[in-house]
């Protein structure tokens, strides 16, 4: 884990501004060991450059775990320079990841949730040795954006967890009532990982490498501990944590992200221009490669008629459907399992809940990751993970932000940095004040230019299909065939795994 800090107000932004000689230097590096493969944690200490300031007082204490489906991702690409422009210290932690992280057979040998032991193992270490970088170990936010959302989201429903390790959470896009965050078959998925893998010596694992096996997620049950049942039988329950105020949110438009694979294996099966499965099917598949298989038809009856026209259903037209599909992708896959996050920190915890969604759009954008995007009928729009190209300056092409980007990082920054500091997130860059969460609709806070207060987050289940905010094209694919939707099914039952 990457450990952070600085002092006073001097500029650590890149393009638009200086980088000054504040910006973070290494000071020391631990690597802690506990067991063979219990936990392997590395420690990457950083300071400001030192400059005749010395380092005093007890500074709040931002976690971040990234996101990467559980099998992608580093501590290392997101750099302190934004945050650190706040009397915080920031730690970044580094899980292992792929079937290295979660890879299970539901017994002591392989018992699951290694990653969610690190993550713990991180959070001990920060408690036990913090205080020495001059943090407060009693002030500790964790946050984290999708897949590293969704493991926060886990924290705060296992056993493992100590609530002194930390008093404060920030979901960003991501929460582990989702049916990605679980993996339902642990034991059949490191059977086929094996078949797959084809690992079968010890000498084709020398030369192949176990980080080329995919991953899973968070296992239920089993002797890790780590979760005893299903987080939303925990919520259920009511047997939560009372004492942890809550910062959570989406991307005004994360289901674009969500909708490039099912389009891309669509596209490949020649089922893109198919009005039949576009009619009849398309709606059921995609609810069921996002975790919901309702065999009635009502769930796809009422997105019908909540989300498309009934022109847009019988003309059949891929591309006419494709708001009311990012809506589908975006509630099912991120917001729907946020909010149920927040409604039961709202019903149970003693401390404030705040609700927003990310609306911005700015100069740059991470739809596609770098990937071409040109062949896709629609735009990111505000993207899944488009909310930390103004916390973080990652990756190169976006460290140089315009003047209006630079406003939104600020802000966006301010309002981070204070909800660690002393719980309300505020900003005096043209915020409103940020109204808690009181019932289970909101109040949530618009960030956007400008920013604004919205009653009823249900109204994001559908935002695209009202504003019709993405831009499509005209283009799609010619269908050759009608292929069987089992076919479909089975070839997208490992999609976000």
């Amino acid at each position: 884990l990457f450990i952070a800090l600085r002092n006073g107000r001097r500029t650590c932004r890149k393009g638009s501004q200086t980088l000054s000689s504040a910006e973070p230097a290494v000071v020391s590096k631990m690597l802690i060991v506990t067991g063979s493969l219990s936990a392997v944690v590395v420690v990457l200490c950083l300071a400001p450059a030192s400059d005749g300031v010395t380092i005093t007082g007890k500074y709040p204490v931002m976690v971040y775990i990234h996101g990467g489906s559980f099998y992608l991702g580093r501590a290392a690409d997101h750099p302190p320079n934004y945050l650190l422009e706040r009397d915080v210290m920031l730690v970044a932690i580094q899980y292992r990841l792929g079937a290295l992280g979660f890879l299970s057979t539901m017994t002591s040998a392989i018992p699951g949730n290694a990653a969610m032991l690190d993550i713990i193992l991180a959070l001990k270490w920060v408690q036990d040795h913090i205080t020495a970088f001059g943090g407060d170990p009693q002030r500790v936010t964790v946050f984290g954006q999708s897949a590293g959302a969704a493991a926060i989201s886990g924290l705060l429903y296992s056993p493992l967890v100590p609530s002194t390790y930390f008093n404060q959470v920030i979901l960003q896009s991501g929460g582990s009532t989702a049916a990605w965050a679980i993996d339902p078959n642990p034991v059949e998925n490191a059977k086929e990982i094996a078949k797959f893998a084809g690992c079968d010596t010890d000498e084709r694992m020398k030369t192949q490498g176990i980080n080329n096996i995919g991953g899973c997620g968070m296992v239920v049950g089993g002797p890790s501990g780590f979760l005893t049942t299903n987080p939303f039988n925990v919520i259920r329950s009511g047997q939560v944590r009372k004492d942890v105020r809550m910062m959570a949110g989406a991307t005004k438009h994360d289901g674009s992200f969500m909708l490039t694979g099912p389009y891309d294996m669509f596209a490949s099966m020649d089922l893109i221009g198919n009005a039949q499965f576009n009619q009849f099917y398309l709606i059921d598949t995609v609810n069921r490669m996002f975790g919901i298989d309702e065999h009635s038809g009502a769930l796809a009856g009422y997105e019908i008629e909540s989300l498309f026209s009934e022109q847009d259903i019988k003309s059949g037209n891929f591309s006419r459907l494709m708001t009311g599909l990012i809506d589908i992708a975006g509630t099912i896959v991120i917001k729907a399992p946020v909010l149920r996050d927040v409604q039961n920190n709202v019903k149970h915890s003693e401390k404030e809940t705040y609700l927003y969604s990310f609306d911005y759009q700015g100069q740059h954008t991470r739809f596609g990751y770098g990937a071409n995007t040109s062949h896709y009928p629609f735009k990111g729009g505000a993207h899944h993970s488009d909310d930390n190209i103004y916390i973080f300056p990652y990756p190169n092409d976006v460290t140089t932000l315009n003047a209006a980007d630079t406003m939104m990082s600020e802000t966006m920054v301010d309002l981070w940095t204070s909800f660690a500091i002393d719980g309300v997130p505020k900003s005096s860059r043209g915020v409103p004040t940020w109204p808690k969460v009181t019932g289970p609709t909101g109040p949530y806070l618009h960030i956007n230019n400008p920013f604004t207060i919205g009653s009823n987050f249900y109204d994001e289940y559908a935002v695209s299909v009202h504003d019709r905010s993405l831009a499509f094209d005209s283009k799609r694919a010619k269908c050759t065939g009608m292929l069987a939707i089992s076919v479909v099914l089975t070839g997208l039952s490992g999609f976000f795994r």
